[in-house]
């Protein structure tokens, strides 16, 4: 027959044989955010499940309020984990405060005679971030599925799917223990068969076995896309090259059946700027423009560099007015990063061409290139639409 010590000490040799897979075989390895913060709350596991097997001794005053908040720190390393999957970042305010008060409250719940001092709110807090990270997982899984982006690959979307699964399995199991822990109590036949500590732990045991294997799978899918990256971006100014736009914009235009704009844009007098200030001045403005372009990206949206100056960008809108508004954002941002790099700031020629439902990537970029190169006879620095009069 199991019993709570067994599986307590179980565990921890469990979260202890993890941690060193997790922070030996991918962060060191990759340095990510996210296996980081994954290894930082396998040790908040391993050190939260031993202080719990002091239950009983003479020291229980003190260690099940600091099991209590150690256990808790690993539910919040776990969403700051999530949330390092899309950029985010977590201030130390808020990873300190839930530990901090259920630190306070176990210590103020008479911990030396009660096992579960504390236990309603370190039950709920547990669930709680735990739930917060898996919707910060699915977040990412949506996004990036949306955007094509870093886990948008078959490998990275079944890790992050199983991620946000297993998370959130977790979160409804504490969810469960704290409803049952203030309706009938932790001394309740019905709270140990179904939330008490041996179920508890056997699934704890279960979900950090899946999430540690399946971090490295995601790992693995983040080095491909990395690798995939270095071959399909343009390294000046960070969009896809020529070949990847057209990839992309080509799938994006099936799958909208047009809907869309497409904007060519061409830096005015280039061969003037690299013949006056150098190519280092040429090369500043083109990443200066690239940096621009991404900032007026949606997660719809696709922009490449076709070669030298010119640009194209793929806006997920029909709406030619949206185009042109979004287009002028596009300008003056770029106005302001070339001046302040002193790149010389040059001007841009814009052609816009709204995509018929019918029509190909390849007709709709001859007309967007056709505008750009009326907005350079006009004059240079404007924006003109295939079409317009």
């Amino acid at each position: 027959m199991l019993d709570p010590l067994t599986l307590r000490v179980a565990m921890t040799a469990v979260a202890a044989t993890l941690l060193v897979l997790s922070y030996a075989g991918v962060y060191l390895r990759d340095r990510s955010r996210f296996s980081g913060w994954w290894s930082a709350a396998l040790v908040m596991v391993a050190i939260g499940t031993a202080l719990y097997t002091l239950n009983g001794t003479s020291v229980q005053a003190l260690s099940t309020p600091a099991a209590n908040a150690i256990s808790v720190t690993g539910a919040v390393f776990t969403w700051a984990a999530a949330r390092s999957l899309r950029g985010a970042g977590t201030g130390r305010l808020r990873l300190a405060a839930a530990p901090a008060g259920v630190l306070v409250v176990t210590a103020f719940d008479s911990p030396a005679t009660d096992i579960w001092a504390g236990g309603a709110i370190f039950l709920a807090a547990t669930a709680g971030y735990f739930g917060l990270a898996a919707h910060a997982m699915w977040r990412v899984r949506q996004v990036h599925r949306d955007s094509g982006g870093r886990y948008s690959s078959a490998g990275a979307d079944r890790a992050t799917m199983v991620l946000g699964f297993g998370v959130g399995s977790l979160s409804a199991l504490y969810a469960v223990r704290t409803l049952l822990f203030v309706a009938v109590g932790p001394d309740d036949a019905l709270f140990e068969d179904l939330a008490g500590t041996i179920p508890t732990t056997l699934v704890l045991i279960v979900a950090l076995v899946v999430v540690t294997f399946t971090m490295t799978e995601l790992s693995q899918a983040e080095r491909v896309f990395d690798l995939e990256i270095r071959a399909t971006r343009d390294a000046l100014t960070g969009t896809w090259n020529r070949a990847e736009f057209e990839r992309r914009a080509s799938v994006r235009l099936e799958e909208r059946r047009g809907r869309s704009t497409l904007v060519v844009a061409d830096l005015d007098h280039f061969k003037a700027l690299n013949d006056a200030h150098g190519h280092a001045a040429g090369d500043r403005a083109l990443e200066a423009f690239g940096t621009a372009t991404r900032h007026a990206l949606g997660p719809r949206d696709v922009a490449g560099r076709l070669g030298g100056e010119e640009f194209a960008i793929l806006l997920a809108t029909d709406d030619v007015r949206t185009t042109q508004s979004r287009i002028e954002a596009l300008r003056l941002e770029f106005a302001e990063l070339a001046g302040s790099a002193g790149a010389g700031a040059p001007t841009v020629s814009y052609g816009i061409a709204a995509v018929a439902p019918d029509e190909s990537f390849e007709q709709a970029l001859r007309r967007a290139d056709a505008a750009m190169y009326q907005a350079k006879r006009d004059g240079r620095d404007r924006v003109v639409v295939h079409g317009a009069r």
